[in-house]
């Protein structure tokens, strides 16, 4: 996976993650943490937004015994609230002598306990579930001294929080539609991405293909130097790399490497295969191959720092190189990194005019030109690749 895409699918991964470890925090708060059983004192038949009301009504009324007075009782349970209730137990306060006669004479509840100053009607089972809006009644049969006529109760329902009604539900919900769209744009962007790296990849094989059939002309006319463009374009890419530079300079870098000799295109052959010293006249011709190169590559402008690989790679660091003199930074940095990888693959080859100059001398040769032919920053990688052998291994098969 490209870094690219690394960069848009890690946040996804990551934010994913985050969305369900939050579904689970709800569950989990909804479930264990919420508190299920709030003990509230109400009035009775006054019914209030937001919390579980308790309604009485005597439908039926008598005189039992000449005396005692009798009662027939219907209580509602109001859920007024936003969650369920599967249970609930009712405290009613007694202010004198009443009394359950039988046990027929209380129903839909699962059972009773009856004190001097109250009765407590139990929970009842979760068949009788409460949802917010609903209601259920029980009732009972009363015989008394007086009429009974409660004003509070107590009553602890036994809430039950589904996950799925909580507010923060909705919120996880709407920021899961939004993760979902972000998504698909991703993969979007990543197939476009793909498509355009493949057709990247394919227009660069293009490019070295043309570039290295070209460079193929200029290196049949001196075997000693052939799969030099290559190999120069190769150690000068991972230059480039160790400096730090973007992906797109460093592939800029190779092609201006495979063809910062096109100017000896040229040079005829008699110079190039020449075994002994060249004459002065000789090398000047020689001297004009930069300039050459980069009179051929004034018009390819699509790939920045073509130009100046060919024309600037012979200038020197202290200002003694050519065509122009240049001195320090004023060289362009192609030119700069292409000169270092130009010096050492020259170095470390058989030329027709001498063998291949040995490792230990080729660093003595970077370190005491460091500043002079060469930058020393470049000049100090240089040294750092063949140290390590990456400048060896990158060109063995070239």
């Amino acid at each position: 996976m490209s870094p690219a895409a690394k960069k848009r699918i890690i946040p996804l991964i990551i934010t994913f993650c985050v969305l369900v470890f939050c579904f689970a925090l709800n569950a989990f708060v909804s479930a264990k943490i919420l508190p299920k059983d709030i003990k509230t004192e109400v009035n009775i038949n006054e019914e209030k937004a937001g919390s579980v009301c308790i309604m009485m009504n005597e439908s039926k009324s008598w005189i039992e015994d000449s005396y005692f007075h009798g009662g027939q009782y219907d209580f509602t349970i109001v859920n007024n609230t936003d969650a369920d209730i599967a249970g609930w137990t009712v405290t009613i306060p007694l202010t004198h002598d009443i009394r359950i006669i039988h046990d027929d004479d209380i129903w839909n509840v699962s059972s009773y306990e009856q004190k001097l100053e109250s009765l407590t009607v139990m929970p009842i089972d979760t068949v009788y579930e409460i949802k917010p809006g609903e209601q259920k009644t029980f009732g009972m049969v009363l015989v008394s001294d007086e009429s009974f006529a409660p004003e509070t109760a107590t009553i602890t329902p036994h809430y039950i929080y589904h996950a799925t009604k909580r507010p923060t539900f909705i919120v996880l919900v709407v920021l899961s539609c939004i993760w979902a769209l972000w998504h698909m744009m991703t993969v979007g962007e990543l197939r476009t991405m793909r498509k355009n790296a493949l057709r990247e990849r394919h227009d660069k094989e293009i490019i070295i293909q043309t570039m290295s059939t070209f460079t193929s002309f200029i290196d049949a006319k001196d075997p000693y130097t052939k799969g030099h463009s290559q190999r120069v374009a190769t150690i000068a890419s991972e230059i480039a790399r160790r400096m730090g530079l973007d992906e797109k300079t460093i592939n800029y870098v190779y092609y201006a490497g495979i063809l910062h000799d096109s100017g000896k295109i040229g040079i005829p052959d008699s110079i190039l295969k020449k075994v002994g010293i060249l004459t002065p006249e000789e090398y000047d011709i020689i001297k004009t191959h930069p300039t050459v190169g980069g009179q051929m590559l004034k018009d390819f402008t699509s790939i920045t720092g073509i130009r100046e690989g060919a024309m600037y790679h012979h200038e020197r660091y202290d200002g003694t190189g050519y065509p122009e003199g240049l001195k320090g930074e004023h060289i362009p940095l192609f030119g700069r990194i292409i000169s270092v990888a130009d010096a050492y693959d020259a170095m470390a080859r058989d030329r027709c005019y001498r063998k291949h100059i040995p490792q230990d001398k080729m660093l003595s040769e970077f370190k005491e030109c460091a500043g002079k032919q060469f930058d020393p920053d470049i000049a100090d990688i240089m040294i750092e690749m063949i140290n390590d052998g990456t400048a060896e291994s990158l060109t063995k098969d070239l």
